[in-house]
């Protein structure tokens, strides 16, 4: 029998947990330090060109029209795991422990998302609506804004993992 995966508030507790025993060596090493500010600055521009685009209202009418069947549903914080939320925590952003909106991912806030380091999916999915509002460029220079997002992300997450002394393969 497979053991069942652990839940979203064992992997917040790992993620704290791995705070508490590693994160002033992680703040304190260089590369790390540099890497999420460079991540923190990408999220920023992503969020602001999403504003900017008119996704962000979009995505607020379409949460508001189908609660719980929305991108953000709920379960979806189930995917993360506790060296994601570990990015969070060493970027100063709080995991939320409960759901602000019931019936949707633990992490939506009424602003959107309420974590700085989000899972792949939830920076690069764009339901139908959002590319039939966009013209073609835009649409093109939101996706080439996730892939930066998300590059950064990998980089940062693969950095934080081999210093916590894991080894890929």
């Amino acid at each position: 029998m497979t053991p069942a995966a652990p839940s979203i508030a064992e992997k917040i507790a790992r993620a704290h947990a791995l705070m508490a025993r590693h994160g002033p060596a992680l703040l304190a090493d260089g590369e790390v330090r540099d890497l999420l500010a460079r991540y923190r600055e990408e999220v920023a521009r992503t969020r602001d060109l999403m504003r900017r685009l008119g996704v962000v209202a979009l995505c607020a009418r379409c949460a508001e029209r189908t609660p719980g069947g929305t991108c953000c549903g709920e379960g979806i914080e189930d995917w993360y795991d506790e060296y994601l939320l570990l990015l969070n925590l060493l970027l100063e952003t709080p995991i939320p422990e409960e759901s602000a909106l019931p019936g949707h991912c633990r992490f939506l806030g009424p602003a959107g998302c309420r974590l700085t380091a989000r899972h792949d999916f939830c920076v690069n999915y764009l339901c139908h609506r959002v590319p039939e509002s966009l013209a073609p460029a835009a649409h093109a220079r939101l996706q080439a804004q996730n892939g930066a997002e998300l590059f950064l992300a990998w980089r940062l997450e693969r950095l934080v993992r081999e210093r916590l002394g894991w080894r890929p393969g």
